[in-house]
Parts: C-alpha cells; structure tokens; sequence
C-alpha cells in the first residue's frame, strides 16, 4: 500500500515538474528584430515599432543585461543600432530601441499623445516571453527628449536598475509620485546647453525645467542618499556622485563641461562611461 501512495506522489511530482517548465518562456532574443506594439492613440489602433538588437549568436543559457536607448525629439529608433554594435557583438546587453510615436516622447509639450508609460509596459510584456534576459538588471539611457522620457519611466515604473538621463534634467513638474522604486541615476547635462539651460527655467522646448544641481538633489532626496558627495574631474568633466545611498544605489551628476546640447560631440564616449557604470552596480 505505501508503495501505491508513494509512487502516486511520484506521479504528481512529475507533473508539476513538467508543468512549471512549461511556464517557463523558451524563446530567446538572437539578432535585430522589429517588433510591433498595438496601441491606442487619439481614438485610432496605432502599431508601434520597438527594434530589438541582440547578437546573433547568443551565449547559451546566459542571461543578458537589456538596455533601453530613446532618441531625442524629431529623431528615429533605428540610429542605436551602429553605436550598440561592438557593445552587442560582444555579448555586453541586449539593446532595445522603441520609436517614439510621431517621433517623439510626449511630455505635454510634444506632437504625440501617446500614453509612453503604458507603452513601455507593454514592451516589457513582450520581452519576458523571451529567457535569454536578466530581469534584475534592466537600464535606459535618453537623450533629450528621451531623457525626459526617461526620468518619467523612472517615477512611474519599476522595471529600471538604473537610468541615464543625457542633456535633459527633471522638468519642474516632473516628480509627483515620492515613492518611487530606488534606482540609480547618472545624469548628464552640458553646462553651456543652449536649449535646455543648465541652470533651469523656461526653455525653448516648451517645459520649465529645475537647474542640473536641483535635479541631481532631487534625486538624491527620492533614493535616500546622504547628501555628501565626492567630487572627481573626468576627461575635464566635473562628476559629483553620492554613493551613501539606500539598496546600495549610486547617483551621479556629469556637468560636461563646455558642452552644448549635443554634448559638444562627446556623447559616444560618455555613453561608453555609463555602461561602465551600469555593470557596476550590485
């Protein structure tokens, strides 16, 4: 009789064994694809792009770091592609580039009403139908336009690591949910910017924005860390960062010195920085 009963919980065991594999998603992400998400936008069903850049043959049962690239206003998805490239092919992250609808981010300046934050998660619905991702280490970086977008995702979900906002700071109407989920930031802002000034107010693209040092404080006040910071000079960029922060998190503030709204054409060479920032968070 015990034989009976125990090969019935053999049995049982079995199969739920099997069915949580079946749970478990068995597509991986392996070279560009375009995905398509289907939206609702001003009353019409919108299909929008989302390129998914990941190598071409990927490392076998190993999770990938997935990184979210947006492009600034007026701009498209697809000029992520060759600056990613090494960083791909080298099996650092996944890059992930949606298009912003009517080629922009809405922020209640812009010519798009989409809803941006419903739209990211459903990228993110898509995604985690896929097992080749490290969900734990999720991160974006924007520019412009982008980064605003990119500090909203930030207030607004919880999927992010750590986030790279470029050549945009908080707009003064920007943080509204004070229980954010703890991140880490690393903000870049041209201390000569002329659309976006450095030190805040009214700009051309319509949004009045705090000063790059009242943003990064802001931060520092969301994610709990102590307001002391340690102050370093990096290719004659001045870099404050916080480190004393909760969950182990690092804020960052990179004044580029000298630099306009494109960075002064040092941008690629920043973006390789945060990278390097991103793989060193615990």
């Amino acid at each position: 009789m015990m034989k009976y009963f125990f090969l019935i919980f053999l049995f049982i065991v079995s199969c739920i064994s099997k069915e949580q594999e079946t749970d478990k998603p068995d597509k991986i992400l392996k070279g560009i694809n375009n995905i398509f998400i289907s939206q609702v936008i001003d009353g019409r069903n919108e299909s929008r792009k989302v390129i998914i850049h990941a190598n071409n043959d990927p490392i076998e049962n190993f999770s990938y770091p997935l990184v979210f690239f947006l492009h600034g206003n007026g701009g498209n998805a697809d000029r992520w592609i060759n600056p990613n490239l090494e960083y791909v092919d080298h099996h650092e992250f996944i890059g992930i580039y949606p298009q912003g609808f009517k080629n922009s981010w809405n922020l209640g300046q812009e010519k798009s009403n989409a809803n941006d934050i419903e739209f990211f998660n459903l990228i993110m619905q898509q995604i985690l139908s896929y097992s080749n991702i490290d969900l734990d280490k999720i991160f974006a970086v924007g520019t412009s336009n982008g980064s605003g977008m990119v500090n909203e995702l930030a207030i607004n979900t919880s999927f992010f690591k750590g986030i790279a906002p470029i050549a945009s700071q908080l707009s003064i109407n920007q943080i509204k949910n004070k229980n954010i989920s703890p991140l880490s930031i690393y903000q870049v802002c041209g201390s000569d910017d002329e659309t976006i000034p450095y030190n805040g107010g009214i700009s051309r693209v319509g949004h009045t924005f705090m000063s790059a040092n009242e943003s990064i404080m802001e931060w520092v006040k969301l994610i709990n860390c102590n307001e002391e910071y340690d102050l370093s000079i990096v290719e004659s960029d001045s870099l404050f960062t916080f480190t004393n922060c909760k969950g182990k998190n690092q804020v960052v503030h990179r004044r580029v010195e000298g630099g306009n709204h494109n960075l002064s054409g040092r941008g690629r060479f920043i973006i390789n920085d945060i990278w390097n920032f991103f793989k060193s968070l615990d």
